[in-house]
């Protein structure tokens, strides 16, 4: 009894993996053939081709019926599955070259084989190669690079031409002659402006007392500047003179500020408009 039981053990192992069934899904694109087998398979798999057909070999695997199935399919037309001593021979028949794929479960358990026609893989082979998709990048590559080069050359030019303007504009600035004194520049470099009295009115305007050349002016100076009044060497004397000046021009400054009060609310307004 011990022997047979240890018999039965060694042909079921000599047997291996059994094929149990399979299952034919047909597609506008392929056509796939499904193997189920009673315990995951090992074995392997080889393929011949002819000129219209293409043969599976799976080793290690038995079946014991005979499978003949007609397809209406323009991707294969007959599949053929039978047993040959301890291996199993799956034929695919077709009137075009097609390619097969075959690839295996997670679990071994099944088996696909994958038919498509030979021709739609050629031509995704075509345009997936490597040449044509490096050149298009290559390209790019290029685009950008000479885009970034543009950009740089106009920015520096930019920046020079923009250095050129401001070093034009000091320079003009400085040799502005004075909008009060006006005197020759050689003679303005000689002379010294003297401040005698300043007086604050807000802010951002104050009135003050010069004294250059001989002469004395009394001018607003701040956001904007202006000549009141001009007396010789000898005038206003000292702080009482000043305040009497500045009083006897005190409706002139007082209109002007209005003015420029004025010009500033509607400055304000209309640049609160534009935001609005």
């Amino acid at each position: 009894m011990k022997h047979v039981f240890i018999s039965m053990i060694l042909v079921l192992f000599a047997n291996g993996t059994n094929l149990l069934t399979h299952n034919i899904y047909e597609r506008t694109d392929r056509v796939d053939v499904m193997l189920s087998f009673d315990s995951p398979y090992e074995g392997e798999i080889s393929q011949k081709r002819g000129a219209n057909t293409t043969t599976l070999t799976l080793s290690d695997l038995t079946y014991d019926k005979l499978i003949e199935n007609n397809i209406n399919s323009t991707i294969l037309q007959d599949i053929i599955i039978q047993s040959s001593e301890n291996h199993v021979n799956v034929t695919l028949k077709s009137k075009n070259p097609i390619t097969v794929i075959a690839s295996k479960t997670v679990d071994g358990f099944g088996l696909r084989i994958r038919t498509k026609p030979l021709a739609e893989i050629q031509n995704n082979q075509i345009e997936q190669k490597t040449p044509i998709t490096t050149k298009v990048h290559e390209d790019l590559i290029d685009e950008r690079y000479i885009s970034v080069i543009l950009v740089l050359s106009v920015l520096i030019l930019f920046m020079l031409w923009l250095r050129k303007k401001v070093t034009k504009k000091g320079s003009e600035l400085k040799n502005q002659k004075s909008w009060l004194f006006k005197s020759n520049s050689s003679h303005l470099a000689s002379e010294k402006v003297n401040i005698l009295h300043q007086k604050p009115l807000d802010n951002s305007n104050s009135v003050v007392l010069l004294e250059f050349q001989d002469k004395k002016y009394l001018v607003m100076t701040g956001a904007s500047n202006l000549l009141l009044e001009k007396f010789s060497k000898d005038d206003i004397k000292d702080d009482s003179d000043f305040e009497k000046a500045f009083e006897d021009n005190r409706k002139k400054l007082d209109e002007y500020l209005k003015i420029q009060q004025k010009d500033k609310s509607e400055n304000d307004y209309r640049s609160k408009l534009e935001r609005d």
